[in-house]
């Protein structure tokens, strides 16, 4: 099989932690399942026979074909080749879970799409391990930034185990790990405050070295500072996700 670099493809070849991964993910007859990049299909056959619906999104066209061979005579599984970033998951009837050995050059994109999904009950991903630190960060970590925010917004999120690079073919030359994040009550009251709370960390990252006083000098006055009891000499590592979220509500009331 040929692998495709320009696709980030590391495919899974060792079946005590496909395994591994599966008893993490715990699937159900009541599950429908989402798997993103199959790949070959070496978490699918494990996971397949023991959820109500799977549906495979596969991106590169030469592995379709592999894959319906594979899974032709389990009626409860699609297989569709598009990019999940093209994919409405919303659209379905039933909420879903969401697994994958995610291409590590767009995993930050996938996941910012999933915080805008209604429909997901939890995920587990494979991930570069840098990009998974990233995600469990707390404030006042030097990786603690916008991916960190964004996802503990929507999610609850636990680092499960890390994962050798041995264990994929091509090896990667970087470690994974697996994570879990599960979708949390929704988080603001409507979907202006959920505009503003983007916007807002967007500008206190994108000047991450500065005062918030001086990244959010477009939401917040010197005034407003003081009225919401936060100082203005932090910076954008020091606010917490709640603090974001609290900002956000204040910004669209005044």
């Amino acid at each position: 099989m040929q692998y495709k670099k320009n696709l980030g493809q590391h495919f899974l070849k060792d079946q005590n932690i496909v395994d591994k991964l599966v008893k993490s993910i715990r699937p159900s007859q009541h599950d429908e399942i989402i798997e993103i990049g199959p790949g070959d299909g070496a978490m699918t056959k494990s996971i397949i026979a023991k959820v109500k619906k799977m549906i495979l999104i596969e991106k590169d066209p030469d592995l379709i074909d592999n894959l319906k061979s594979k899974f032709h005579e389990y009626e409860n599984s699609t297989i569709l080749n598009i990019d999940i970033l093209n994919y409405n998951i919303d659209s379905l009837d039933q909420s879903v879970r969401v697994v994958g050995n995610l291409p590590y050059n767009i995993s930050t994109e996938i996941i910012f799409k999933m915080c805008n999904c209604n429909k997901i009950i939890d995920m587990h991903f494979m991930l570069q391990k840098e990009v998974v630190d990233r995600i469990v960060a707390k404030s006042n970590s030097k990786i603690y930034g916008r991916l960190s925010i964004m996802a503990q917004a929507y999610f609850n999120v636990q680092k499960l185990f890390d994962i050798s690079e041995n264990v994929f073919s091509p090896k990667p030359r970087v470690k994974s790990s697996f994570v879990r994040l599960s979708a949390k009550k929704y988080p603001f009251h409507n979907k202006n405050q959920e505009k503003i709370f983007y916007n807002i960390v967007k500008s206190a990252f994108e000047g991450r070295r500065k005062m918030i006083k001086t990244s959010l000098k477009s939401y917040l006055s010197e005034n407003d500072f003081s009225t919401i009891n936060l100082r203005p000499n932090l910076r954008a590592e020091n606010l917490t996700v709640d603090d974001y979220i609290f900002i956000s509500d204040y910004v669209q009331k005044v």
